[in-house]
């Protein structure tokens, strides 16, 4: 299921972060979950789209790649 959040945490050096999503719940990635993209060119509330995946620990986020802010406007 595709899912849209803001990143709430994110240490590029250990490669790991938290997604806010839209329904309030925070989903924990990986740098393995990161679509060509490097850690360090992540920034808390830069917004991304991704899948979510149910594991033993609970949801995880999987192929993250970034989008445009939604409340954005020019």
């Amino acid at each position: 299921m595709k899912a849209r959040g803001s990143i709430t945490q994110v240490s590029a050096t250990q490669g790991h972060g938290c997604i806010l999503n839209e329904d309030g719940c925070m989903v924990y990635f990986d740098e393995s979950s990161l679509e060509g993209l490097d850690p360090r060119h992540l920034a808390v509330g830069d917004w991304v789209e991704y899948e979510e995946r149910y594991r033993g620990e609970g949801m995880r986020a999987a192929k993250i790649r970034p989008i445009p802010n939604p409340t954005h406007t020019p």
